[in-house]
């Protein structure tokens, strides 16, 4: 039923003519006051997503409670009791998406300016380190003469990030003072006395290499792509200093696609392990990977309902669709008990109570057993058919989820390696 108030006159506002119930027989608009506050407007928003007048509450209970019964009630066209499968495939999935991200969400955003700065000033002083010592060891005359062009570089933008981060305190502590430097404690003068003493000239940024020894020249012939790594390769230990190297190399010289982001992945875990014991950028990885979890279930979903469809080939009254609609209903409540099993995990965390772990390992075995049970009623096969093709989609899909992880930790390596 409607929640909003009807109107007195009995004139349909959209066609005119005179309507003898609560919706026009003609064009079938509801006959309301188009007038609404703001409050009203707000809880009809609410009606009207949620149902909240009982069918939500019920098409949820039933979810729950009756593995694979929406999804029979929807094959026999029962279905103005419950929430259209779409409408609550989108309202379950959003609201699991924004619970997913505010349990983990990334701290990157609330980094500060100085915090980036610092960083930043860290990842350049990483690079110089590297490519002073890459660039005499280099067997390539063409990088040698790159990687002190590259050098030069970095060495006016660590300037420039040391001056920024100078400038940010002195404002901090001078705040109306004019932007000047303080000639006896400018972490400028520490920085290009550090910069000449390992033979970098501050002017032209142009270094002069000591003698050393020269590394000897082999290469790896990776699966018999083409694709050579030689000592050069393998000497990077920046990300930074690899992306700028790439840049200023002639473009003939520059190295494929699937060579570069391979270099890049290994320059980035070298770095993080250089600095922090490698916990960051495996972090980083991890947090990544995770926020795409949501994305790997919406691509499974018809995957899966692919696979249903193979399995139960012989049902000819079954089309794609209907396993579809199945598939639907179980993604809506795997969310649901993804929710609580975020929401104990969460829990253990804060309270690190024993019976917590046991709870979670149970929800884990409840899923499936809901799985079995839903795929039980709906396709009402005998149990040891049941048993048999309930292992054979879970193994299906176990696969289908391995690719998946595949190719989305291939994606989230790039994006953290380039925002690295």
């Amino acid at each position: 039923m409607s929640h909003y108030h009807e109107r007195t006159e009995k004139d349909c506002l959209n066609c005119g003519t005179i309507v003898e119930g609560r919706y026009c027989q003609k064009c079938g608009q509801e006959n309301i006051v188009p007038k609404e506050t703001f409050w009203g407007l707000l809880t009809h928003f609410v009606y009207d997503i949620t149902h909240f007048d009982g069918k939500f509450f019920s098409t949820i209970r039933d979810l729950i409670a009756k593995p694979g019964f929406l999804s029979l009630e929807y094959m026999r066209g029962r279905r103005q009791s419950y929430l259209n499968p779409i409408r609550m495939y989108v309202f379950t999935s959003a609201f699991f998406f924004l619970i997913f991200f505010t349990l983990y969400n990334t701290t990157n955003m609330m980094k500060s300016d100085k915090k980036k700065l610092e960083e930043k000033k860290e990842q350049l002083n990483i690079a110089l380190k590297n490519l002073r010592h890459y660039g005499p060891k280099s067997n390539d005359s063409l990088k040698r003469v790159t990687a002190q062009q590259v050098i030069s570089g970095l060495v006016k933008d660590s300037i420039e990030v040391e001056k920024k981060i100078h400038e940010n305190e002195t404002a901090a502590k001078n705040k109306g003072a004019a932007d000047s430097l303080d000639v006896e404690n400018n972490p400028l003068n520490t920085l290009q006395d550090s910069l000449k003493a390992q033979g970098v000239d501050i002017e032209t940024g142009k270094v002069t290499y000591s003698p050393k020894e020269k590394g000897l020249k082999y290469s790896i012939d990776t699966s018999g792509t083409g694709t050579k790594l030689s000592t050069d390769d393998l000497s990077y230990r920046s990300v930074i200093a690899y992306q700028r190297m790439q840049e200023a190399l002639p473009e003939e010289s520059r190295d494929g696609w699937l060579k570069r982001n391979f270099l890049l992945w290994l320059a980035a875990v070298i770095e993080d392990t250089d600095k922090k014991g490698g916990g960051e950028y495996l972090r980083n990885l991890a947090d990544s990977i995770l926020h795409s979890f949501p994305k790997m279930l919406f691509v499974s979903l018809p995957i899966f309902a692919f696979f249903l469809k193979l399995l139960y080939i012989r049902h000819k009254r079954l089309f794609y669709a209907d396993h579809a609609i199945f598939t639907i209903h179980l993604y809506c409540a795997t969310f649901i008990f993804l929710l609580g099993w975020f929401g104990l995990d969460r829990l253990q965390d804060f309270t690190h109570w024993g019976f917590i772990t046991v709870l979670l390992v149970l929800s884990v075995f409840v899923i499936y057993f809901y799985m079995y049970k839903a795929m039980r009623r709906f396709y009402q096969q005998r149990r040891g058919k049941t048993i048999t093709k309930f292992f054979l989609l879970n193994t299906m899909s176990f696969v289908m989820m391995l690719v998946l992880l595949s190719i989305f930790a291939a994606i989230s390596a790039a994006k953290v390696t380039n925002g690295h």
